[in-house]
């Protein structure tokens, strides 16, 4: 029984980096960590079995992700479409479920656990240069947005997500010497800083910008804490491999020409909501038009003239569009919601708030917010008290948080299975 329980849990953390449908089942896309949540809720039920209801007191998920169905279930009383509510609802408590179990079972299987981590990344970052690199040769690339990878994810932020949270312990790694958990070729230094360079190469090319600034913050948090704790020569050695982490990538890809944006600009827009366009320019007639890249070579040869403007962020206006289309939900039902997927049905196409504390109290009200919010502040304090006796779990657990928050602060991850994975493994990680 442990062996399987051991395959089982390295399997079903390592389905968690293929959130592509697998097959279609009633008009509906089957998930591979759907089909981990049935096998790991059977699992589960039968500790429940064996251990009585006294076993769920040393679950916090299990008593928080209660609270979020339960408000959710709430939400439903006021959703235009409760049937679409219901099955949102349904498929949020598949993932909490998974979550739960895989508190019950991480302490136990973490080798098994880092194990599955560290082949999704590594399948996912290869995977995604693959797919720039055949977009660029006219290949199959089977790519969501012109030029930026998916990976094996719906669209690439998601694929930014799961990179950008799922390197903190590997990036902890390189700052502090424990590393017997980690599988046994990523135990030495050169093999994983390949890893991280492959990792952070293919974060890069997502261009899924708040999923960069949550890997520099996260990098950031982890270089202050071993500051205060080792001083700062040794501090200083850490930031220098972080910098190589985040310059190197940008080389390689420049070389190698595995991106068509313009990465330093793209990073930019995010403060000045605004980027760089290339336009065609008849020369006899004055109009201009927005061309690709790799179209100047054609249009130059053609007698245009070409040239770069700023112009808007249509990515950053449109987010900040969603925000306000949330808002005025919110304000319609402040205490109750207005149930999960309420921003599919007010602006008729499928899109969340891009904000996890918008989107939860938007479908389950302001409990749901207050739950979400004090989990964080939760975590936050528990890392804080953690810096002294133990920098290692310190910084696990606030980089980790931080890069949570602000990935999701443009990203509403409540349906991205890895996101409560990862809040699991940040609540075990407090232990």
């Amino acid at each position: 029984m442990v062996k399987f329980n051991k395959i089982f849990i390295f399997l079903a953390v390592l389905s968690l980096g293929f959130e592509i449908d697998i097959f279609s089942l009633g008009g509906s896309g089957i998930k591979l960590w759907m089909l981990a949540a049935l096998v790991g809720g059977l699992m589960l039920l039968w500790d429940l079995y064996r251990k009585g209801f006294g076993w769920l007191k040393k679950s916090k998920l299990f008593w928080l992700g209660l609270g979020f169905i339960l408000f959710s279930a709430l939400g439903l009383l006021n959703s235009p479409l409760p049937g679409y509510s219901l099955k949102q609802l349904i498929v949020l408590t598949a993932i909490i479920a998974l979550g739960f179990f895989f508190e019950t079972n991480l302490r136990k299987y973490r080798r098994e656990v880092y194990a599955g981590l560290t082949i999704g990344i590594l399948i996912n970052s290869l995977y995604a240069i693959y797919q720039n690199v055949a977009f660029n040769l006219g290949w199959p690339n089977f790519e969501v947005m012109a030029a930026r990878p998916n990976g094996f994810f719906p669209e690439p932020d998601w694929l930014g997500v799961y990179l950008a949270l799922g390197m903190i312990p590997f990036l902890v790694a390189v700052a502090k010497d424990k590393r017997q958990k980690l599988p046994r070729i990523l135990q030495k230094c050169p093999p994983l800083y390949i890893f991280l360079l492959l990792g952070m190469t293919a974060l890069t090319i997502t261009v899924a910008r708040a999923s960069w600034l949550a890997v520099i913050a996260e990098m950031g948090v982890i270089g202050l804490i071993f500051l205060y704790r080792k001083g700062f020569m040794p501090t200083l050695k850490i930031g220098g491999v972080f910098l190589s982490l985040i310059v190197l990538p940008l080389i390689l890809i420049s070389v190698l020409h595995l991106s068509r944006f313009n990465i330093p600009d793209r990073f930019r827009s995010i403060f000045l909501k605004e980027h760089i366009i290339t336009e065609a320019v008849n020369p006899n007639t004055g109009e201009k038009f927005k061309i690709n890249l790799e179209e100047k070579g054609a249009y130059r040869n053609q007698g245009y003239q070409i040239v770069e403007e700023y112009t808007g962020d249509e990515n950053v206006a449109s987010r900040e569009e969603k925000a306000a289309s949330t808002w005025d939900i919110i304000r319609q039902h402040v205490l109750v919601g207005s149930g999960l997927g309420i921003t599919l049905i007010n602006t008729n196409y499928q899109h969340n708030a891009n904000n996890l504390f918008l989107e939860w109290w938007a479908s389950a009200g302001l409990g749901g917010l207050l739950l979400i919010v004090g989990l964080i502040l939760y975590l936050l304090y528990q890392g804080g008290l953690l810096i002294k006796s133990d920098s290692r779990k310190a910084a696990l657990i606030l980089a980790g948080t931080i890069g949570f928050v602000i990935v999701n602060l443009f990203n509403a991850s409540i349906f991205l299975a890895f996101a409560w994975f990862y809040l699991a493994w940040l609540l075990t990680t407090t232990r």
